[in-house]
């Protein structure tokens, strides 16, 4: 590989962020032309539609008989899972739904000089979950996004996953055990279609979310405002701030492990504040890719997809990662405990040695459908409130509505709405 180690504050270092920057930026036109074209149809012809998109990329032909996965067919291949896994599934959900317990939004009331100020806390009807299932599959994608929905009170999840020669065991053992009972196996742009907008098969949801290709991103991103989504997810990010306490080998395996999702876009930055730790670093990821059997992934990557950067201090460390504003950030340093509190952007943060990114992916019951592309700067992992919303409530009292009439009509005539002045002024004559 070229070379891995860059000082923040020369040419070199400069430009490697701002082509990790572009890279976050960059949007194919062609896939959003093509989601487009898949949702409008969709839109319009409905099940037709639907069933002709999955026969041209899938190759599979359905009908409104089949599109759906019936409950003794899931039972079936939920009986299947390997006894670990059914074990590692069980596990993972105890821990997540125990984390997620703790989330949620809060109503209540206020009494006000005008009256009575109150907030309702409902959760959304029906929600669509995305379960990915074109290279691999994702038993803990359907973890993630059916408990802190179950936990929020929806009553309809729907399960959307791409056909294939047979539904995944432990997909069907995840969505079994979690009593996820209306399942489809469709996929693509076509499947978030039929979730937005509806067809005679599907019925429309109120909120899409789950990972997927950059079609699923693209018509997930289209699909927002009739819709409401969880997150344009984008490829894979870590940065990791370590000092010399951090081993090397374990650094280069955490980059790898973000590294290696395949899309070629992914971003993996290692801070330092010394060339030493910077050099053991970068040997440790030239033997690690070397030897790694994924190989041909990682050759394939971009020079600023993996790199080491070095800094002159812990809080221009901390500087360079919330400009990144990265999907996971892991803290290997002496002083963790001490360092994340100066964090302010990252979606997942990931303190000490004994905490690699892949438990909070899998296990130890945070969320893994993150925010990327520098998006953790205002958005928050997925949660118990990312499926309730909030409702307002107000009841003025006949003093309240006096004292209001006083001010109301005046700013309602400085912006010209001349009937939102005269409903307060009819009420006080």
């Amino acid at each position: 590989m070229s070379n891995l180690i860059f000082d923040v504050n020369d040419a070199d270092g400069k430009s490697i962020i701002k082509k990790i920057r572009d890279a976050r930026e960059k949007r194919s036109d062609e896939v959003s032309r093509t989601a487009g074209s898949i949702l409008e149809d969709i839109r319009k012809r409905g099940d037709a539609a639907l069933f002709e998109y999955t026969e041209r990329f899938d190759n599979v032909r359905l009908t409104p008989a089949t599109v759906r996965i019936d409950t003794a067919r899931l039972k079936a291949r939920a009986k299947m899972v390997s006894p670990a896994l059914k074990q590692a599934i069980r596990a993972a959900a105890g821990r997540i739904r125990s984390f997620h317990s703790g989330q949620g939004l809060v109503g209540f009331k206020v009494r006000t000089l005008d009256g009575e100020l109150s907030q309702l806390v409902k959760p959304l009807r029906r929600v669509g979950v995305y379960v990915p299932g074109g290279h691999t599959v994702y038993p803990s994608s359907v973890l993630m996004n059916v408990i802190p929905a179950q936990l929020a009170g929806v009553k309809e999840i729907v399960a959307v996953t791409p056909p294939r020669d047979d539904l995944d065991p432990g997909v069907a053992y995840a969505l079994d055990y979690l009593r996820v009972a209306e399942v489809y196996c469709v996929g693509g742009a076509q499947a978030v279609g039929a979730l937005a907008y509806g067809t005679k098969s599907i019925a429309p949801v109120d909120k899409i979310v789950g990972p997927g290709n950059s079609y699923v991103a693209a018509a997930k991103r289209l699909v927002y405002g009739s819709v409401d989504i969880d997150t344009v997810a984008g490829p894979s990010e870590v940065v990791i701030i370590a000092d010399k306490s951090a081993p090397p080998r374990l650094v280069a395996l955490d980059l790898l492990a973000q590294a290696e999702h395949g899309s070629g876009d992914e971003i993996a930055v290692c801070i330092v504040e010394s060339r030493g730790v910077a050099d053991r670093i970068a040997a440790a990821l030239v033997k690690e890719i070397e030897k790694s059997p994924v190989k041909n992934v990682l050759m394939k990557l971009p020079p600023h997809a993996i790199t080491i950067m070095i800094t002159s201090s812990r809080k221009e460390s901390v500087a360079l990662s919330d400009s990144i504003a990265p999907e996971h950030l892991q803290i290997m340093t002496e002083t963790a405990d001490k360092d994340v509190k100066l964090v302010r952007n990252a979606a997942a943060v990931f303190l000490g040695v004994n905490t690699p990114v892949a438990l909070g992916d899998y296990f130890i019951g945070t969320n893994h459908v993150l925010p990327t592309g520098g998006a953790a700067r205002f958005a928050s992992p997925l949660g118990v409130e990312s499926f309730q919303k909030r409702i307002s409530v107000a009841k003025a009292s006949p003093k309240g509505l006096l004292a209001a009439g006083r001010y109301v009509p005046v700013l309602a005539r400085t912006e010209a709405f001349v009937h939102h002045a005269m409903s307060v002024e009819e009420r006080i004559k």
